[in-house]
This record gives structure tokens, C-alpha cells and sequence, in this order.
């Protein structure tokens, strides 16, 4: 009786054990998910790396912060939200959204299959750059993959013929190389060169050209918050 009785104690403690580690999976915000690394963040901003590959999935993880995102991979990939069955879905590379969640937070994982990768930015907009309702505000002249009230993603295709852009008087920016050559960012006091599926910060206001200085072409999504 008293084995049976300690047997039955230890199944509880596990079943807990267990239930406590489920809700805990379903409640970490995605910067302190292990595959999604912050990279950068200042007051409007925070840039989060996600890459997942090799078969591996994500824990479960929050997404509540208005964000832009943007795919560097072509791959196939499964999905799980919260509560619901897997799907599987697939991204392409270069394709841009926005997501402001609204309707309140989003949770969800993700898996990939052997020798595959998934790689992605997710960027937190955590400020706006303008407070008024930016009535006399343009976009910039080159191909829009959306605009949002808080952000607006560009498509920006550098090559030989067209390797220099140039732009001042803008919200903050993140660039981000999607395929092809190196580019370089330069702005007052600083100058800063991205490899492929790397990104740049661009500082608000000041004047500042992207440049492909070698190779054939240079394929750049461009996120400016307003």
C-alpha cells in the first residue's frame, strides 16, 4: 500500500513537472527564444535573427510587438500555432510583411526538415518615428512591398547600371542584403559594409547612400519606420 501510495506521489510531481514545462513553452517572448538572437535595438527598434535548420523546431514563442519581417531562404517549413495542428508552409526569399497584432499576441513554433534552413529578421518596432499624422510625408521613389502606419518596406534592385542610391530627412531604417554582391553603408562618421542576408541600421535624418561597389547585382529590402 505505502509503494503504490509513493508511486502514485511521483506520478503526480512528473504530470506537473510536466505541465509546468508545456506552459512555460507557450509563454516565451520571442527575443528569448533560443533561435531568434537579438542583434540590435535602440528606442524604435529591435532587430531579431531567426534562423532554424537541420530539423530542429522552435520552442513555442510570443509575438506581440508591432513587427516587420522579411525571408532569406527559399525553403518549405511546418507551422504550429498555439492550440492547433501543424501546417506546412513555405517562405520565399524576399518576401516582406507587417504584422501589428491587433488583435492581441500570436504564439507559435516552427520545424524544418534535415539539411534544411530557415532564416529570417524580425523587426520589433518598438516607437514611432513621427508622432503627428505625416501629411506632407512621401515614400521613397523605388518599388513598395507595404506600408503600414508604422512601417514601409522598400524592394531596392542595385546593379551595374544603377549601383548608388542617396536619400536624407528619413525615418530610421533597416537594410537588409537579400541576395547577391556586398553593399556599403555610409553616413556621416561611419561607414559600414554587409554580406548577404546581413543587415544595416540607418540613423534617422541624416543623409546616406547604399552603394554596390563590385559584382552584378545587389537585391535590398529596405524597412523605414514612420
Amino acid at each position: 500500500m505505502y509503494i503504490t501510495k509513493y508511486k502514485s506521489i511521483i506520478l503526480i510531481i512528473l504530470l506537473i513537472t510536466i505541465g509546468l514545462f508545456a506552459y512555460s513553452q507557450k509563454n516565451v517572448p520571442v527575443r528569448k527564444e533560443p533561435r531568434h538572437i537579438p542583434e540590435f535595438s535602440n528606442k524604435y527598434i529591435r532587430v531579431i535573427n531567426a534562423q532554424i535548420k537541420d530539423g530542429d523546431t522552435s520552442l513555442f514563442h510570443v509575438h506581440s510587438i508591432p513587427s516587420a519581417f522579411v525571408f532569406l531562404t527559399d525553403v518549405n517549413y511546418d507551422n504550429q500555432i498555439l492550440d492547433k495542428p501543424w501546417e506546412t508552409l513555405s517562405s520565399q526569399k524576399g518576401h516582406a510583411w507587417y504584422t501589428g497584432y491587433e488583435n492581441g499576441e500570436a504564439t507559435h513554433r516552427v520545424a524544418v526538415g534535415k539539411k534544411q534552413r530557415l532564416h529570417a529578421y524580425d523587426v520589433e518596432i518598438l516607437s514611432r518615428f513621427s508622432k503627428d499624422n505625416d501629411k506632407s510625408w512621401n515614400k521613397l521613389p523605388y518599388d513598395t512591398l507595404f506600408i503600414s502606419t508604422r512601417c514601409i518596406a522598400y524592394k531596392v534592385e542595385l546593379n551595374k547600371n544603377n549601383p548608388l542610391i542617396n536619400f536624407v530627412g528619413r525615418g530610421p531604417m533597416v537594410a537588409v542584403l537579400v541576395s547577391g554582391a556586398n553593399i556599403t553603408i555610409e553616413q556621416p562618421h561611419s561607414i559600414t559594409t554587409i554580406g548577404v542576408e546581413g543587415f544595416g541600421y540607418i540613423k534617422p535624418v541624416q543623409k546616406c547612400s547604399i552603394e554596390m561597389r563590385d559584382g552584378d547585382i545587389s537585391d535590398v529590402v529596405l524597412f523605414e519606420i514612420r
